[in-house]
């Protein structure tokens, strides 16, 4: 499929109190340039709904190697790479007025049934799983230290309403939401994030608790939100 390209100008509040791009709202770029894009090619969230299915993201890697100020244009460009029998690969890379590239993403999607929530082969969909793309490295590996063999309890959280995308889940750059503000500020091995990568294990649905536990190895931090045994998803943060 051709690249999709659209312009942004970073508003207020997307920005933290130091007038820089969050995080969580290069998430959601990613998350606006998926939709865009497969919709462009048929494939968007009308599409999915008349026979019952939604894109889900089951793992994303993102690196921010500058983050755009207030007030600042951006380029978002996107495409998708190879998929497997059932995950698509999708990367989005962000760029400033000078062309230079200044965000990446690696993402993983799945499609699955909206009301049995499991996954659904992409020949299903009438989509090819063997079309595969050439795809420049776009993301840098984050090493992991040794972590501890346990983290200590961490805070509790209950699910909120807010948090609640159009798939009926809480969204996914919640989890990264969630996880920075518990970790303390005396914490923080940096200023913020250069590259954090998502894992995405079970949905979360709002009322429901979970906890959030962390780690903290040089300059990097390990972040695991549960409910109970089962695993919600793990956060990798690496910082600057």
């Amino acid at each position: 499929m051709d690249d999709l390209i659209l312009t942004h100008k970073v508003t207020s509040y997307e920005c933290s109190d130091d007038h820089l791009l969050k995080p969580e709202c290069f998430m959601h770029f990613c998350q606006e340039m998926a939709e865009s894009h497969a919709e462009l090619h048929g494939f968007g969230y009308e599409w999915g709904m008349q026979s019952r299915m939604i894109w889900v993201e089951v793992k994303g890697t993102f690196e921010m190697l500058r983050r755009p100020e207030w007030k600042e244009t951006v380029s978002l460009r996107t495409n998708t790479g190879t998929a497997s029998a059932l995950q698509a690969r999708r990367f989005v890379e962000m760029t400033d007025a000078k062309g230079e590239v200044i965000g990446r993403a690696d993402l993983l999607w799945v499609l699955i049934d909206f009301d049995r929530r499991r996954p659904i082969p992409l020949k299903r969909a009438n989509l090819d799983p063997s079309v595969t793309r050439d795809c420049p490295p776009i993301t840098t590996e984050i090493e992991e230290p040794e972590w501890p063999a346990e983290m200590p309890e961490g805070s509790i959280l209950t699910a909120p309403r807010r948090d609640v995308d159009f798939n009926g889940h809480i969204n996914n750059s919640a989890y990264l939401i969630w996880a920075l503000d518990a970790l303390p500020a005396e914490e923080r091995p940096g200023k913020a994030p250069l590259r954090f990568h998502l894992d995405f294990k079970h949905e979360t649905f709002a009322g429901e608790q979970v906890e959030i536990r962390h780690a903290v190895v040089g300059n990097k931090s390990r972040h695991r939100i549960t409910t109970g045994e089962t695993l919600r998803a793990e956060i990798l943060i690496e910082w600057a």
